[in-house]
């Protein structure tokens, strides 16, 4: 491929070949112009996916009804997705069409179903970790109930029905939680088009109220989860997963959350690009935590050498995603599902196997263990609240204390990973010789 720096004047000179050719511009990294036999030309730009590793080539447009200028600005903004933000633009318009068609065919009909998926396929586009939950929910009880309904006809006696059927069964949480994602669907549907996102797609559901507001819940008061694993069953945890059972990668998931004490969704939704290795940090954008609807400001996650060897043993299994956790396409991260089934099985051997069970858990309760064991070892209330990124009530630490307390989280999690390295490894924790490095976040 010849290089030069392209001009209008070079562009209007250059006649066809009996091959395609292609002229390399070399202002602009992988951006040519292509030339036909026919004596047709075109815009291109070559580049490495960021998500797959493989070359790609994109047209950009013809010439001359794109200008070289206009050329150059589009190269350069695509040029920019592929360096800086790590999106494969390929994939990306792929991703972007797929949504669009799935968007036109649930906006055909105005049944609760379509109701339903649209609501589910919004929830999915925040990145909400329930959106797997509610699709259960929906499938189980609540499509073979009122599925075929139009949205408009559903009444509370309908609701009420489809709660007391799961409740008689003795999920009382269960029916809760199924009136929880009815109210929700059924308000979303209301308001649909005031969103910017649905607005010129969502079809008009009709709907005058909501018909779920006025259906008492199953349980008024529910039971506040309790598990949380001890210093042995972490130890054991440690040493099993990853070898006797479960995925190596999801073990390793395990090993972050609780190396962490972070939330299931933001290690498994994790992108490298949050990392600084360099500062020894763990930046968690504001738009993927659980506080999103409220602020969003980025959670800072001090980081060890801990963590950083089981970054390393990470990067062996997602190879070129962006993703901490890619899921088998490489198009977005592992669901929750993934992790919560993988957690199971290795907690109850199925068929045959002579496996010692483990008294279950699910990946949630790493975050209570994470806080339980961390203020065993002393770890103040307030620092764990802070290094798990809880929402602090008060004014000053809602709005200007976004670096506030970062030595001191970085003393926190250097404690707690020498005791936890002490504990599944057996080497020795920092001692009090070690306090001044402790402050001041030195890495040891």
């Amino acid at each position: 491929m010849a290089a030069q720096k392209l001009t209008e004047k070079a562009i209007t000179a250059a006649r066809p070949g009996k091959h395609v050719t292609r002229i390399r511009d070399t202002a602009i990294r992988g951006f040519h112009l292509v030339i036909t036999p026919a004596g047709g030309k075109s815009w291109g730009l070559s580049f490495t996916s960021p998500e797959s590793g493989k070359r790609r080539t994109v047209t950009l447009g013809h010439y001359p009804a794109m200008s070289l200028k206009e050329a150059r600005q589009e190269a350069t903004a695509l040029r920019s997705k592929v360096d800086d933000s790590r999106l494969d633009p390929v994939e990306e318009g792929r991703r972007r069409e797929k949504e669009e068609q799935e968007a036109q065919q649930v906006a055909s009909a105005t049944s609760v179903d379509a109701l339903f998926q649209l609501y589910l396929k919004d929830m999915e586009r925040d990145g909400k970790p329930s959106a797997y939950h509610a699709r259960q929910i929906y499938q189980k009880d609540i499509k073979p109930a009122i599925g075929d309904k139009l949205a408009r006809d559903v009444t509370r006696e309908h609701i009420a029905d489809i709660i007391a059927a799961v409740a008689d069964r003795g999920a009382q949480i269960q029916a809760n939680r199924t009136r929880a994602y009815l109210r929700a669907a059924f308000a979303f549907g209301l308001d649909v088009h005031t969103h910017p996102r649905w607005r010129k797609i969502a079809p008009d559901f009709k709907l005058l109220f909501n018909p779920v507001a006025d259906v008492r819940r199953a349980v008024r008061n529910e039971p506040v989860g309790q598990r949380h694993l001890s210093k042995e069953e972490v130890r054991t945890l440690w040493r099993r997963m990853g070898v006797e059972a479960m995925a190596a990668d999801l073990a390793l998931a395990v090993k972050l959350l609780l190396a962490t004490g972070q939330r299931v969704e933001e290690v498994l939704h994790a992108e490298w690009r949050e990392f600084d290795l360099e500062e020894m940090l763990w930046i968690i954008p504001g738009d993927r935590r659980k506080t999103r609807g409220k602020t969003l400001e980025p959670h800072i996650v001090p980081l060890t050498e801990f963590h950083v060897d089981l970054l390393k043993a990470l990067a062996e299994y997602s190879g070129h995603s962006r993703w901490l956790f890619p899921n088998s396409k490489n198009d977005g991260p592992r669901k929750n599902n993934a992790l919560l089934q993988g957690v199971r099985r290795f907690c109850e051997p199925e068929g045959s196997s002579t496996r010692e069970p483990f008294e279950r858990f699910t990946p949630r309760d790493l975050r209570r263990t994470w806080k339980t064991l961390a203020g065993s070892i002393g770890l103040p209330l307030e620092l764990r609240n802070r290094i798990q990124g809880h929402a602090l009530g008060d004014v000053g630490s809602r709005h200007y204390d976004r670096w506030d307390y970062l030595d001191e989280k970085r003393a926190g999690m250097r404690r707690w990973t020498d005791w936890l390295d002490e504990l599944v490894n057996g080497r020795p924790a920092v001692t009090g010789a070690s306090k001044l490095q402790l402050i001041t976040g030195g890495r040891g």
